[in-house]
């Protein structure tokens, strides 16, 4: 008897474990790149350069930096919430994003202050765009280069750290 219900329920628990390891999947409505395309303001191809991991269970955040943009621009590196609470609880939509350095196709919608946000059902995915992305939008254009880093701290503490080694000599001499 133990071994009928056994068997029995045995499909049953593999679909609920099945559902319960991809949640996002379960919540997705299934679209078109042309339908997920229309609702994402900016599509681009690039890198991330950072990743936010917190203590408390929140949804993540990256810093991306685009390479290629597929549909609309961005300004430079820009900072993307990776699920609909913008950095708050975790939701089962959440975007599973990214290490450092991992390059990624984000479909991305503003987050105010100049913020983004991608999420498990937007189509954002890891690598290049694939055969159905590059069919639909094309080769894209490319991102202007990234304007560099604003180094005057450093040229700050150089300054002082040359007159410092020249005062230094004036005064071995005397």
């Amino acid at each position: 008897m133990h071994l009928a219900r056994a068997l029995v329920l045995a499909p049953t628990v593999l679909l609920v474990a099945a559902g319960a390891s991809s949640p996002a999947l379960a919540s997705c409505v299934r679209m078109t790149v042309s339908e997920r395309a229309a609702l994402a303001e900016v599509v681009a191809y690039g890198t991330v350069t950072e990743t936010r991991q917190t203590f408390a269970p929140a949804s993540g955040v990256i810093r991306f930096r685009p390479e290629r943009f597929l549909k609309g621009t961005l300004t430079g590196e820009v900072q993307v919430y990776l699920g609909p609470t913008k950095g708050g609880a975790i939701t089962s939509v959440d975007y599973e994003a990214a290490r450092r350095g991992e390059a990624q196709t984000l479909y991305l919608r503003s987050a105010g202050d100049g913020s983004w946000q991608t999420d498990a059902c937007s189509g954002s995915h890891a690598g290049e765009p694939n055969t159905e992305e590059t069919s639909f939008f094309g080769a894209g254009s490319a991102a202007p280069p990234s304007a560099p880093k604003d180094n005057t701290p450093l040229a700050f503490v150089t300054v002082a750290i040359a007159l410092m080694a020249l005062a230094g000599a004036v005064f071995a001499r005397r």
